[in-house]
């Protein structure tokens, strides 16, 4: 009897780490998709801020 408990008790523990686990990976894979969007979008915003970096050099020069 004492072992059922003791395998019970092991398998609650054991569930309670991997639905933990479970949660890390689910954030950590929103976070990734997160970036990456963001990434995707981003191209824009740089273009408009180096233009006008471009042309105050093209004027000194």
């Amino acid at each position: 009897m004492s072992d059922q408990r003791q395998r019970q008790r092991h398998g609650v523990h054991k569930h309670l780490v991997e639905g933990i686990g479970g949660l890390l990976a689910g954030a950590a894979l929103v976070l990734l998709a997160r970036s990456i969007l963001k990434a995707r979008a981003r191209p824009e915003t740089p273009d408009t801020q180096s233009s006008p970096a471009v042309a105050p050099t093209q004027d000194q020069a």
